[in-house]
């Protein structure tokens, strides 16, 4: 299972790679047509699956879509991309396919526009494996190809979820767009509390660090900021619990 893990998420992150190049067949699910993005006046009120609309998330109304399909957007007048969930219904007027949150919006920064042309991906690599929250342990950091490892002094904050595809799903982007290697998903809590962390480990210098949270501020992570990891976490042991051979649930 450890290995199925492996092999999924390095999968994940190299066709992630190739679709944001422009370099694999479009999926039979794939389409084109305009983006526009939720008013500030949206913050807080109730979407269509129960959740709260956040605008500092990176979620999405579709008209058709399940709930929880993940979907890389690229915005086609310059090529940024964003992986959001679809957790609304919308938008409602015909002539746009999809509406994004303000920090989605941002990080294709179509923001001064308020509608542009976009592709849209529907991701499905990590549905190829069993994998569920029982492989992942408090205090974890997992880099993108589902190795564990352990969090630097300078460690940055980039965004939290509940869902460990998203995470891995907006690390692997975030590791192509950023030309970084230690893009991480660190996890937090357990049960009904636990939270993915992406974070940005490894960082050489303070003035590195202060360029990085201007940039992922820029980019939508309005949250962006310095990371103190849990001295106590680096002490756990490093070993998936996959590798003991216990299954996921």
């Amino acid at each position: 299972m450890m290995r199925a893990l492996s092999k999924i998420l390095t999968l994940a992150f190299l066709l992630i790679c190739l679709v944001s190049a422009g370099q694999t067949k479009k999926d039979s699910l794939a389409l084109n047509g305009k983006a526009s993005f939720y008013h500030d006046n949206f913050q807080g009120l109730e979407t269509s699956n129960g959740e709260y609309y956040d605008k500092d998330d990176f979620t999405a109304a579709h008209r058709t879509f399940p709930f929880n399909t993940f979907l890389l957007v690229t915005n086609k007048k310059n090529k940024k991309s964003v992986i959001v969930r679809v957790n609304d219904r919308g938008p409602f007027k015909k002539s746009r396919v999809i509406d994004l949150t303000k920090s989605a919006a941002k990080k294709i920064n179509m923001v001064p526009f308020g509608v542009v042309p976009v592709q849209i991906e529907v991701l499905t690599y990590l549905d190829r494996v069993p994998v569920g929250d029982s492989v992942f342990s408090d205090g974890d950091t997992w880099n993108c190809h589902a190795s564990l490892i352990s969090m630097s002094e300078k460690t940055v904050f980039v965004w939290l979820t509940e869902s460990w595809k998203h995470a891995f799903y907006m690390a692997s982007s975030l590791a192509l767009e950023y030309k970084l290697d230690s893009v991480c998903v660190h996890v937090s809590g357990s049960g009904e509390k636990r939270n993915f962390l992406v974070v940005i480990t490894g960082i050489k210098s303070d003035d590195q660090v202060r360029d990085l949270i201007a940039d992922l501020k820029e980019d939508g992570f309005s949250h962006a900021r310095i990371f103190k990891p849990d001295p106590a976490d680096s002490a756990k042991p490093r070993t998936s619990p996959l590798l003991s051979g216990q299954s996921a649930k």
